[in-house]
């Protein structure tokens, strides 16, 4: 059947190409036509991306999950880094696995040792994503091997129900009280235990913090809920950050909002399950679809355009194949659920169970909102235009709720979601600019003069 279903393709994008070639070559065309017809090629790309992640969704519920391709530290061995695997258990049991590349081969040619104390810089991914994303762009753009580079102890970490972290001191992944978390639990028990476990690791008392949109949510919840940590960061970089969402523009968000947005029968079924995790298909769908050359990646890119924002001319295209076969890397249903419920209400605030168990798990009958007052970071923020998951108005508002914070619009109208990882001019964009940043505050804490 998917064979079926891909020799089907190269048809469609085929009559896609004949019609493009047949607009162009028509030079005499108004423009109001020229529009009409770049709306249905969009729509016709629509279309084919809604069918592609249409049939992700079915084949990750009917397939079993495969090995997840674990690629951080085969990578990061392969570009010649340092790396270590370490195993953080978190309170409520899930065992974690996260990443450090402890120098860089360049910085040995200093006469580096491993055993210097260094400033740790901590680096959380988004969701249905993994350590991955801060490495496969590679070492001389990837933020991950830059901070290396630039003299610091790097940690990638990685959240409950990734391909990374499928693991419970009682509860196996096959069953659903395994995937009964949502990014709350990520941030309060996931998050906090791996920056104290990076802390102890590297002999430090505070880090520098980067973070990629879910990563950026969990970090507003530890922060608001446990205001201790706050101590614990020395600078805080968040890109794409989510917390309110009355302007998030995801079409898929909107559809969703209506049925799962609020506390329902449906939303019940539909919770505490494993979503899209990596399968055997999906494997098989990357070497067909998202390989080089292949007559079917505009779909990988146009997923990423559907998902993110349409447009973009940043995406490194030759990433894509890296990117199909490590994301996405599975999570709960419940995370979705979770911002499907700040999409409808308007406010940045815990999962809402419904009104009874609300009122047993809250004492009251909603569930209380996060007090962004309680982080006391200075908190730098850097947001763009064509981002479908963090708007422009949501991130500027949600800076006016902050006791500090400094914004960064890009200055791109076409960057979107993943620009913030995979763009081609990404180093030159944000990740000099964060490492600027970081040093300038490490400068000016040690000297006590302003730079």
């Amino acid at each position: 059947m998917l064979h079926k279903l891909l020799m089907q393709w190269p048809k469609a994008q085929a009559n896609y190409n004949d019609s493009n070639t047949s607009n162009t070559g028509n030079t005499n065309s108004s423009s109001s036509r020229n529009n009409n017809n770049n709306n249905n090629n969009i729509n016709n790309n629509c279309k084919s991306v809604l069918l592609l992640l249409l049939l992700l969704l079915l084949l990750s519920w009917q397939i079993k999950s495969a090995d997840g391709h674990k690629v951080t530290a085969s990578l990061i061995t392969n570009h010649n880094y340092p790396v270590e695997e370490h195993t953080v258990h978190t309170p409520d049991d899930y065992i974690l696995t996260i990443y450090r590349i402890p120098t860089s081969p360049k910085r040995q040619q200093l006469n580096e040792t491993l055993g210097q104390k260094k400033p740790v810089v901590f680096l959380q991914h988004g969701i249905l994503c993994a350590s991955d994303d801060w490495i496969i762009n590679g070492p001389e753009t990837s933020l991950a091997y830059m901070f290396a580079d630039a003299g610091y102890d790097v940690w990638l970490g990685n959240a409950r129900g990734n391909t990374y972290s499928r693991q419970h001191k009682s509860l196996h992944p096959d069953t659903s009280d395994f995937w009964k978390f949502s990014w709350h639990e990520i941030g309060v028990y996931d998050l906090a235990a791996m920056l104290d476990y990076s802390l102890s690791e590297s002999n430090q008392t505070s880090l520098h913090f980067v973070a990629h949109s879910q990563g950026t949510t969990t970090f507003f919840v530890l922060m608001s809920s446990l205001p201790w940590y706050n101590e614990k960061v020395r600078s805080v970089h968040l890109l794409a950050p989510i917390a309110y969402m009355r302007y998030h523009s995801f079409i898929l968000s909107k559809l969703g909002g209506i049925f799962l947005g609020s506390p329902s029968f449906l939303s019940w079924v539909l919770g505490s399950m494993e979503l899209l995790p990596i399968t055997k298909v999906q494997k098989l769908m990357c070497e067909h679809v998202c390989s080089e050359g292949s007559m079917f990646k505009f779909l990988c890119k146009g997923l990423l355009d559907f998902i993110g924002g349409w447009g973009t001319r940043h995406l490194n295209h030759t990433l894509l194949t890296d990117v199909c076969e490590t994301h996405p890397a599975g999570a709960s249903t419940s995370q979705i659920i979770h911002y499907l419920q700040l999409y409808t209400s308007g406010d940045f605030r815990q999962y809402d169970h419904g009104k009874e168990l609300n009122e047993i798990i809250y004492q009251q009958s909603t569930p209380p909102s996060y007090n962004v007052q309680n982080i006391h970071s200075c908190v730098h923020m850097y947001y763009s235009d064509n981002d479908y998951m963090s708007a422009v108005e949501d991130v500027e508002y949600l800076a006016s709720q902050l006791p500090c914070a400094d914004l960064y619009r890009i200055p791109f109208d076409d960057w979107n979601h993943y620009d913030f990882l995979w763009s081609n001019n990404v180093k030159e964009v944000i990740n000099n600019r964060i490492i600027d940043q970081i040093h300038r505050y490490d400068l000016e804490h040690a000297t006590g003069l302003s730079f």
